[in-house]
């Protein structure tokens, strides 16, 4: 099956990359290997890239794409939650794209497009029991609502919570089309874009635990850069967004006393220092030829 896989700001993410010294980098989102491919293609200095991907299928479809540089190549099928467990020295750069493969989202039956007959499912990781079939069925009708407001931002997260349990009581909702079909019917609205978008946005964070994978992630990927490495996210919502920007301002800060205080006492000290005041975002060009490029924000700090 051929995927319409197309690397968000890859241009952008490449200017950052240092043209004359050996470099190690972790992809700590392979997807199928598009930022990957783009960096040993346009530097010749990677001497290797440690590849992370929770999805299996992903890895092995990448695996094909970057047979020419398997050489330079390690790949992992773990969360990148988990670096500091498989990596064990420094690096120059890391990077993570945090937005969801174009297989995950075109393979109706990994069950996360709006308009699959297949059974719900959202697993970025097959071997979890966790799945979106299972929380929309078994999960209550609070619980649900909760999800949707948390992680989607879904102004009418009561309305759909209490249409799944009243639907759920008739019989399970099975496929992503059936959910799609119930929220749309709650968010009626005509537009390019799905009014059931964010629901299942929400429901992909909640069964795939991606914020909290996402603050493991940034926690960890410090203590394995070098001095004078960059840290490179893009996000694609405000929550991701929220966490990555604070993280990197944090670590920025040299003092976090009180402003009541007049003498600091923290002993914090600056950690990091941010590169991009304001995130990086598409080009019209690049919008017009990948509308999902769109939300795209990347933001990359150095390592002092």
């Amino acid at each position: 099956m051929e995927f319409n896989h197309q690397s968000v700001l890859a241009e952008e993410v490449l200017s950052f990359l240092d043209k004359k010294k050996s470099l190690k980098i972790i992809d700590a989102t392979l997807g199928l290997g598009g930022h990957t491919l783009n960096f040993l293609k346009n530097r010749e200095n990677i001497s290797f890239i440690y590849c992370f991907d929770r999805d299996s299928d992903a890895i092995e479809i990448a695996k094909k794409r970057l047979e020419h540089f398997n050489k330079k190549i390690k790949y992992i099928n773990d969360n990148f939650s988990n670096i500091q467990e498989h990596i064990k020295t420094k690096v120059d750069y890391i990077f993570a794209d945090l937005g969801i493969s174009s297989y995950q989202i075109e393979n109706d039956k990994r069950g996360f497009s709006f308009n699959s007959d297949e059974r719900l499912d959202m697993r970025m990781d097959k071997n979890q029991d966790l799945d979106a079939h299972h929380i929309i069925n078994n999960f209550s009708t609070n619980d649900i609502s909760e999800i949707l407001k948390n992680y989607g931002e879904e102004r009418n997260h009561k309305k759909i919570a209490n249409q799944i349990g009243k639907n759920r009581e008739i019989a399970e909702i099975f496929s992503c089309k059936q959910l799609s079909d119930l929220i749309n019917r709650i968010n009626y609205k005509k537009g390019k874009i799905n009014s059931s978008t964010k629901s299942f946005m929400a429901l992909r964070i909640a069964v795939n635990n991606e914020l909290e994978s996402l603050e493991k992630f940034l926690n960890n990927s410090t203590k394995l850069l070098k001095s004078s490495g960059k840290l490179m996210v893009i996000s694609f919502h405000s929550l991701e967004d929220r966490i990555v920007k604070n993280f990197m301002k944090y670590l920025e800060k040299d003092c976090i006393c009180p402003t009541s205080k007049m003498i600091c006492d923290c002993e914090k000290t600056s950690e990091l220092k941010i590169l991009t005041k304001k995130p990086i975002v598409a080009k019209s060009a690049e919008i017009n030829q990948n509308s999902r490029s769109r939300s795209a924000k990347l933001r990359i700090g150095e390592i002092i």
